[in-house]
């Protein structure tokens, strides 16, 4: 069940990474067209190099997406990578030490989300787990990546470090607090608080604040709790 609910949240989760990437680069297009008005001589041509070696950086990168994220119509559904998913996963790590914050982070995103759907866990995982703590990581893409690394283990993991993390993305102002929350309710769910998991979803239902998506899955679930009572 909680990987179904959480499978809802991808679309959610790429939504919010593109915003990031754009609002970067913009900041990133805004300073280097400052700099070149400003700058002459060797400062244009250091910057024009510069974004001539971001600009071949990206492009790598978006092929790399192109090749992670397409895959054939003949693909399988056991989850095992096709081959060109597979060259996808090659070319995001070959960026790792090439691209800067924020595209480093992303492929690194990206990557993790592809290990995991192939069933290779643990190596998403410690991905997950490198973008959360890294300094240079946007705060926004630091909150995602402990929030999923958290929801990737809501059915095995360890239900105190799962509540650690979630009790710093659960607060007022967290970018994935309702996600958090809906994730609490989940581990209350599998620790067999069902009350306090009740109350969790139905402060979701009622707060306006949060995406159509955790709302309705909040009453899906609520909904499904009370025909499990009844039965």
């Amino acid at each position: 069940m909680a990987d179904d609910i959480f499978t809802e949240v991808d679309e959610e989760i790429r939504a919010e990474r593109i915003r990031a990437l754009a609002r970067r680069y913009l900041a990133v297009a805004g300073a280097v067209v400052a700099v070149v008005c400003i700058g002459a001589g060797g400062w244009q041509y250091s910057v024009s190099r510069a974004h001539k070696a971001d600009a071949a950086v990206s492009a790598a990168y978006f092929t790399a997406m192109q090749d992670a994220t397409r895959a054939p119509d003949n693909a399988g559904t056991d989850g095992a990578l096709t081959a060109r998913q597979k060259t996808g996963l090659q070319e995001l790590a070959a960026l790792d030490g090439r691209a800067r914050p924020p595209l480093r982070i992303l492929a690194r995103m990206e990557r993790a989300a592809l290990l995991a759907g192939s069933g290779s866990l643990p190596a998403a995982l410690a991905l997950w787990d490198g973008v959360a703590q890294e300094h240079a990581t946007d705060p926004v893409i630091a909150s995602l990546a402990s929030l999923l690394w958290v929801q990737h283990q809501i059915d095995s993991g360890d239900p105190a470090t799962l509540r650690s993390r979630l009790a710093v993305l659960d607060g007022a102002g967290q970018p994935w607090r309702a996600q958090a929350i809906e994730a609490e309710a989940m581990l209350d769910l599998r620790t067999g608080k069902e009350a306090d998991a009740r109350a969790r979803l139905e402060r979701l239902t009622m707060d306006m604040s949060v995406t159509d998506g955790v709302r309705n899955r909040a009453e899906a679930m609520l909904q499904t709790m009370g025909a499990d009572a009844g039965g």
